[in-house]
């Protein structure tokens, strides 16, 4: 990690997964919530100071591109996490979505321990500067919509999506295009065409219901 711990049992408590406690507390679930709060904050200044002039549409893709639970989980098997983590082998099968929880309750536990600036040294020095290619992560393009479709499917959910509004600004013709899933409003998105409204809604409605982590069960 960079530096010398001060207090262990913070750190065996965030590779201690779910399957092998009854509580929540007693499990890396809680170290889990508070690690992505940091993992989220450390990795939006970042991108901030990186991209002066980039809107909060490019921040905010860029963010959950670097975050997902897949790639999390590649980066905590890079650092061998596995090595560390307290789960029921019996009835629960190692993969990258455990692997990327245990990775956010370590960063929880160094928040805890340590405070936000080792924290933050941690995820620059430790994930972001060795794992993640940002020119990379920018000509990767997610195709949400039929990620979306194929999570519908999995889960039996009906996904449909309807022009909510037509705006004209400065004689452009804009489409608002709601994504409903069983009927439900779960996002929206505009553009000039209807497609890349759909499109837009559901990179909305993706990152809502953290489809990328659900996928991995």
């Amino acid at each position: 990690m960079g530096f010398t711990p001060a207090n262990l049992s913070v750190y065996l408590l965030a590779f201690k997964h779910s399957s092998k406690s009854a509580d929540a507390h007693t499990s890396n679930e809680r170290l889990e919530f508070l690690g992505d709060a940091v993992l989220d904050t450390v990795i939006s200044e970042y991108l901030f100071m990186t991209y002066p002039i980039r809107g909060e549409g490019f921040l905010t893709e860029m963010r959950s591109k670097i975050v997902n639970r897949k790639r999390l989980g590649e980066i905590g098997h890079q650092l061998k996490l596995e090595r560390f983590l307290d789960y029921h082998k019996g009835f629960v099968t190692l993969n990258s979505t455990i692997l990327g929880n245990a990775l956010e309750a370590l960063i929880g536990a160094i928040y805890l321990d340590a405070g936000f600036h080792k924290a933050k040294i941690f995820i620059i020095t430790k994930i972001l500067s060795p794992y993640i290619n940002l020119d990379d992560l920018q000509n990767l393009d997610i195709n949400y919509k039929s990620r979306l479709f194929e999570w519908s499917q999995r889960f039996e959910k009906e996904l449909t999506f309807e022009v909510l509004e037509e705006k004209n600004t400065n004689k452009v013709r804009i489409f608002v295009v709601g994504a409903f899933i069983d009927g439900e409003l779960m996002g929206s998105g505009e553009a000039r065409n209807k497609k890349d409204a759909e499109k837009e809604a559901s990179r909305e409605v993706y990152q809502k219901l953290n489809v990328e982590a659900s996928m991995e069960w």
